[in-house]
């Protein structure tokens, strides 16, 4: 993107701004459609944590394949007797499992009654349990289904016995709403904008864009979900990081077409300098995050690849919308947009506001170097060490829990009292231990031998798994009627979630069912999960590769310099790591757990730090991309590299603080959301993000920015002719003028152009 962009997106944003009813009619007819099309064609959200290629990937396959019966999705259906036994209402028991195997998608459905050898009724007879199998991960099922099941389990309700679902069984209908989350965020946000800007009409100028884009884009991602697997959480997660952004990229457009209008500028040609300037900004940010996002398919997962699909589906609408959709709102209120006291000063003195502005634009132009936020720049630029390295102290303090990090799924004992799923879950750990919550099953491919000697191989395969540590107990295996494969389960003695299941997981598949020739899996939904997140964490270090090369490209390009990007690559790794440790303390530690509705301690699922490392780093270049820029046209102005912070920051403070405050009030809205994981994306990327406005972009970035001085812009010759030259946020000086500020050559003194 060079000079050619910024003057196709200048003409889109002037198009935007004068013809601004049809702009907006266009968004309006393409929202109405898209919500039409995905309520009538829209799919389902289900998590499908499969590792395609894994150990318990190809069990599970195997097994639907060639032995169908045991394979599928499991759940259990738990009756519990407060008062008397399970056994004295068997024939309720009976009846509801009955009406279960009936219910669409319900493949199987065993009473705890079926076989005196079982093993699913508890030893004082109050607990029992029923297996039950999905031909369809249960997870996507929706609340309708849940009546019916509901309904189903009717007679053992109306015996007396209480009834929960397990498992899979769990998860059905479980689908949370966000709205409260979202209409919180955006009310902190209206408040926030107001306070910036002094205006209602200017303060809704985002906020409506925002409203458009992020529901016309997850009725987009609710289309795709029809066609292809998208995880119930992607719709929040989208939603999460659409509302930030979309807010985000409309108040640096707003804030910038507003400055220009404050100097005087005809509404129509701010509307295409905004759009040439920060709208070039929003592109450069907003294809980070896109891409950023994206390279979550680089853990080789689908699960988190899909979620970073639907976010960047949505962050990619917002970046649209904010091109074309907010000059044309810029259009329809024309100089409104500017301040009430603005306007009223012009009406009392009878002029124009865009001949009162002009009056003004001297005294507006030098507010931004002596503004509280200017001086404050002056000040941590006077005395860089200090201030960097107290800075700096903080973060690592900050990112100290890390070093302790748990990855892992946790399992359905972190979820609160009041779900079905934890109190299944407990009941099961009270009658037949902690370990029946997540059973290993042990797949076998049998060899075409007698069936003495299939038995026999069997027997000792699970007196081998009977008799490793943290094994409680094996069950008779069963061989599917072509004889070609057999099955087991093995019961840990520790909950799915511990690390020491993990690790029994490897014994089995390293050590013990290697000792035999056959071909053998540990399969299920825990082993599932040590594939998931083992998967996910061999390809960290991948994606952090590959996303910091990225920015690096993109503000080598925007700055023609090599040390910014290491700086904002050094510094985001930072902030990203402090972030980390305030996730580990508060859900792994439990530190002020309770202040977020979190009242036990969990692993943390491996996909949270990925996620928001991806998603943190390219929010990262907005504030980049917004002070950098300001602070890089000053120092060609000035070859100061002091007062160039301060007037970098002076322009730019109040517009990164206000977004930035933005993005945090409505990451933390989601802290609202009932699920775990919801709420630590929610809780680090807050965090990440108010540690980069506040530490970073304030303190650390003004600091070593100072002490590089006129070295911060240094670029290789050789780099020169091969880097292609971005223009952000206004600045006019050519490339050729910043290398010649470097080598202590004159640049033509510029005034920016607000």
């Amino acid at each position: 993107m060079g000079g050619a962009v910024n003057h196709l997106l200048a003409r889109l944003g002037s198009f935007a701004a004068r013809k601004h009813w049809i702009i907006i009619g266009i968004w309006v007819i393409i929202l109405a459609g898209l919500l039409w099309a995905r309520g009538a064609y829209g799919g389902n959200f289900v998590n499908n944590y499969t590792v395609p290629g894994s150990d318990s990937s190809n069990g599970l396959n195997v097994l639907n394949a060639q032995y169908p019966s045991k394979g599928g999705y499991g759940g259990q259906i738990v009756f519990h007797a407060k008062h008397g036994t399970v056994t004295q209402q068997e024939k309720a028991v009976n009846q509801a499992t009955s009406n279960v195997g009936k219910l669409s998608g319900v493949t199987k459905a065993v009473s705890p009654f079926s076989s005196p050898q079982s093993g699913t009724i508890s030893k004082n007879q109050e607990i029992a349990y029923s297996n039950v199998t999905w031909s369809d991960n249960p997870a996507g099922l929706t609340s309708s289904y849940l009546d019916k099941l509901n309904n189903a389990v009717k007679p053992a309700r109306d015996a007396g016995l209480t009834v929960d679902y397990g498992g899979g069984a769990g998860q059905i209908g479980q689908q949370t709403s966000d709205t409260t989350s979202e209409l919180i965020g955006l009310a902190c946000a209206l408040l926030l904008l107001l306070f910036m800007f002094g205006s209602f009409i200017t303060a809704m100028v985002p906020l409506v864009s925002a409203v458009f884009s992020v529901l016309a884009g997850l009725s987009v991602v609710g289309l795709l979900a029809s066609i292809t697997t998208f995880p119930s959480v992607a719709p929040t997660v989208a939603t999460l990081l659409g509302l930030g952004v979309a807010v985000d990229y409309g108040l640096f457009l707003t804030a910038r077409h507003r400055d220009q209008l404050d100097q005087g500028m005809d509404v129509v040609k701010s509307a295409g300098r905004a759009e040439s300037t920060s709208g070039a900004a929003v592109i450069v940010a907003g294809s980070t995050v896109v891409v950023a996002i994206l390279g979550l398919y680089i853990s080789g997962v689908p699960f988190v690849g899909a979620m970073g699909l639907s976010a960047a589906i949505v962050v990619a609408i917002t970046m649209m919308a904010a091109l074309t959709l907010v000059p044309s709102f810029m259009g329809l209120v024309k100089n409104n947009i500017r301040s009430l006291h603005s306007r009223v000063k012009a009406h009392r003195a009878g002029i124009s506001a865009q001949e009162q502005a002009k009056q003004t634009a001297t005294v507006t132009e030098e507010h931004h170097e002596q503004s509280g936020f200017a001086r404050w720049g002056r000040r941590v630029a006077r005395q860089p060490w200090p201030w960097g390295i107290a800075s700096v102290l903080v973060l690592l303090v900050l990112a100290i829990p890390l070093l302790s990090i748990n990855l892992n799924q946790p399992d359905n004992g972190t979820n609160p009292t009041s779900d079905s799923s934890r109190r299944a879950y407990d009941l099961i750990k009270e009658g037949f231990g902690v370990g029946v919550n997540g059973p290993l099953t042990v797949v076998v491919k049998l060899p075409k031998e007698s069936s003495s000697d299939t038995q026999s191989l069997l027997n000792k395969m699970s007196k081998s798994v009977a008799g490793t540590h943290g094994v409680a107990s094996v069950s008779p295996a069963s061989i599917n009627s072509a004889k070609t494969v057999a099955v087991f389960n093995a019961i840990p003695t520790t909950r799915p979630q511990a690390k020491a299941t993990t690790t029994l997981v490897h014994k089995l598949r390293d050590d013990v069912l290697p000792q035999y020739q056959e071909t053998s899996y540990v399969t299920g939904t825990t082993p599932g999960n040590v594939d998931f997140t083992e998967q996910i964490s061999s390809r960290m270090i991948w994606l952090i590769l590959a996303v910091v090369a990225i920015a690096f490209i993109l503000l080598t390009c925007a700055f023609r310099s090599i040390v910014i990007p290491t700086k904002a690559a050094i510094m985001n790794l930072l902030s990203i790591g402090a972030a980390y440790g305030v996730i580990v303390a508060v859900f792994q530690w439990g530190w002020g757990a309770s202040l977020i509705g979190v009242h036990t301690t969990s692993p943390i699922p491996a996909y949270v730090p990925m996620m928001v490392f991806a998603i943190v780093f390219g929010l990262s270049m907005d504030y980049e991309v917004f002070l950098l820029s300001r602070v890089h046209e000053a120092w060609i102005s000035t070859k100061d590299a002091h007062r160039s912070v301060a007037i970098g920051i002076g322009g730019t403070a109040r517009v990164i603080t206000t977004a930035a405050l933005i993005m945090v009030t409505v990451f933390s809205s989601f802290l609202l959301n009932d699920q775990s994981a919801v709420k630590m994306l929610a809780l680090g990327m807050a965090v990440a993000v108010l540690i980069d406005a506040s530490l970073v972009r304030m303190i650390l970035v003004p600091a070593v920015m100072s002490l590089l001085g006129r070295h911060a812009w240094y670029m290789p010759r050789w780099m020169e002719h091969i880097v292609p030259q971005l223009h952000l946020e206004g600045s006019e000086v050519t490339a050729a003028a910043s290398e010649a500020s470097f080598v202590g050559a004159a640049p033509p003194l510029t005034r920016r152009d607000h």
